[in-house]
């Protein structure tokens, strides 16, 4: 791992694992780490606590021989060449796709095929780019009932746990899949999703001002619960569909509600669910005393980025953690920005090259398990040792 932060210098710092570091007989403490453990404890304690999560959280899944499941763009790519087969290379031609310096891009084939159909309306670009859309709702639908996401539920029992005192944390994600809300059913987490608890579930932006009580005995005063959390999918989910008017949640939908790899995703971000969903983003961003960890995002959507980079801006309670594999040597403008930011001496901005496995184990574990926690946990281990 490595760390950038004006409090560390100018310069990349390399992080240990652990936060004692062993100098012959002595053990010492690593004052990188600890500079690391106070970062994290300074965001995560915000009084409005703030998540931004991209591919780089769902590539943490992975299957036994630890291939991860979440399909990269190049994956999408072979997906999409497997379903169309012989219309693949007919298409490129009528969409006139050029293959970019860096390789191949199924954002930007999808984006020419888009535009080719806007001119032309041929029946081909439309089979194929409903084809191409069908087989990347396959690839993200990896979750499985024995899945592991055991990294996924440590996460949310280290930043979801709060005080009840203070505002929910707010988890905001650009994945489709269902990563998050699994792991928030295994744990026992209850998930406000802006959806309605009544069949069929449908979607309203009014439920995300809603809250959980606990009311033991008739007369006395409700208790917020802990363990709740808020959610929002800015580019849709593998269990949105529309029906009507209105968008409901349903298992496996025949078409999800879901805004595709192409350069229009940020004119679809301006449509209802979205719309809801983005204005709750830059009015996060906007609060004081504002902590946002953001987590293997690739900052390729200038719709998502510049919130972020105009908070950062304007909001100096705006407290950012940057988390990604690939920090050091981004050429990304985005990234160079904040890294600018924080070399410059900004000590709100600090950047962690690391994946969402090395954040997870880092981020401190402020809350203590409750016992009703901790007996779920051994009744979990007794079922899975049988």
């Amino acid at each position: 791992m490595k760390l950038l932060h004006c409090n560390l210098g100018k310069e990349w710092v390399e992080i240990a694992q652990q936060a004692t570091v062993t100098d012959g007989s002595r053990v010492m403490p690593d004052e990188n780490r600890q500079r690391l453990d106070r970062l994290l404890v300074d965001v995560s304690t915000a009084e409005n606590l703030l998540v931004l999560t991209g591919l780089g959280a769902s590539r943490a899944v992975k299957d036994g021989a630890g291939k991860s499941l979440a399909p990269s763009m190049e994956d999408l790519w072979a997906a999409v060449h497997t379903a169309t087969g012989n219309d693949f290379d007919k298409i490129k031609k009528v969409a006139r796709y050029t293959k970019p310096p860096d390789g191949d891009n199924i954002e930007l084939l999808l984006s020419q095929c888009q535009l080719a159909h806007r001119l032309h309306g041929t029946k081909d670009i439309e089979d194929f780019i409903a084809a191409a859309e069908k087989a990347i709702v396959g690839k993200c639908g990896f979750i499985a009932p024995d899945t592991n996401l055991d990294t996924h539920g440590a996460f949310l029992r280290k930043v979801a746990r709060r005080s009840t005192r203070l505002p929910r944390m707010r988890l905001f994600t650009l994945n489709y899949d269902l990563c998050f809300e699994t792991a928030a059913s295994r744990n026992r987490f209850v998930v406000v999703d802006g959806f309605s608890h009544y069949y069929p579930q449908e979607f309203d932006g009014s439920h995300f001002s809603y809250d959980y009580v606990r009311r033991e005995q008739s007369g006395e005063a409700p208790d917020y619960i802990p363990n709740v959390f808020h959610l929002y999918k800015l580019h849709g989910s593998l269990d949105w569909e529309r029906s009507g008017g209105q968008v409901v949640k349903r298992d496996k939908p025949e078409k999800p509600l879901l805004i595709y790899p192409r350069y229009s995703k940020f004119e679809s971000s301006y449509d209802q669910p979205f719309l809801e969903m983005m204005s709750q983003f830059q009015l996060s961003l906007r609060q004081p005393n504002a902590g946002l960890l953001v987590i293997g995002f690739g900052f390729n959507d200038a719709h998502i980025h510049q919130p972020v980079l105009a908070a950062v801006r304007s909001n100096v309670g705006l407290k950012v953690v940057v988390v990604a594999p690939d920090l050091v040597d981004s050429t990304k403008q985005p990234v160079r920005d904040l890294v600018a930011l924080a070399k410059g001496g900004d000590h709100r901005i600090a950047l962690m090259e690391a994946t969402f496995e090395e954040l997870t184990e880092a981020l401190p574990d402020l809350v203590a398990a409750t016992d009703e926690e901790r007996h779920r946990d051994r009744i979990r281990k007794l079922g899975g040792a049988r």
